[in-house]
């Protein structure tokens, strides 16, 4: 009796997760599959682990010019808005993987305190086709927008949307 008493009590208490879905694609209306990669400052960082708060994923490369733009004009949206911000550092001018070191450097040199990522690699599947690119997920993890270049007004807007 009192074995069951304590399992009724454990079952009653134990959080349940949000992340209830068996399907993730990376397409405007769905849930996004989950990753994993570490930060500027080696910590991992995952994905569904944000869950209930808005996402603007921004896939960048050290030798894109508009990449560099982008990351400095978001981040001067990060005081009006309430969502997480996180940049997928891919690769170095030399077109070399991104490392922790090249994470802390573009941490540095546009004056981000928001994760900025590196070790991504073509398995995990999200598409785009130039850089910039962006994926805006809601607080329910769906994602609501995907835009590839740069464009200050629209990714405004896909922000706005999700407050």
């Amino acid at each position: 009796m009192i074995s069951f008493i304590v399992g009724l009590i454990l079952s009653c208490t134990k959080p349940t997760s949000p992340i209830t879905w068996d399907r993730c694609v990376q397409e405007i209306e769905e849930h996004p599959c989950d990753f994993t990669l570490h930060d500027q400052n080696g910590e991992e960082w995952n994905l569904y682990k944000h869950y209930g708060t808005p996402i603007l994923v921004d896939f960048a490369a050290e030798w894109c010019y508009w990449c560099q733009i982008a990351g400095e004009d978001i981040n001067k949206l990060k005081s009006s808005y309430n969502f997480i911000y996180v940049t997928i550092l891919l690769e170095s001018q030399t077109g070399m993987p991104a490392d922790q070191q090249l994470a802390k450097k573009w941490a540095v040199e546009h004056q981000s305190t928001e994760p900025v990522l590196y070790g991504w690699t073509p398995e995990f599947g999200w598409e785009f086709e130039g850089l910039p690119a962006f994926y805006m997920i809601s607080k329910d993890m769906v994602i609501t927008q995907r835009m590839d270049g740069w464009n200050l007004m629209a990714i405004e807007y896909f922000i706005r949307n999700e407050q």
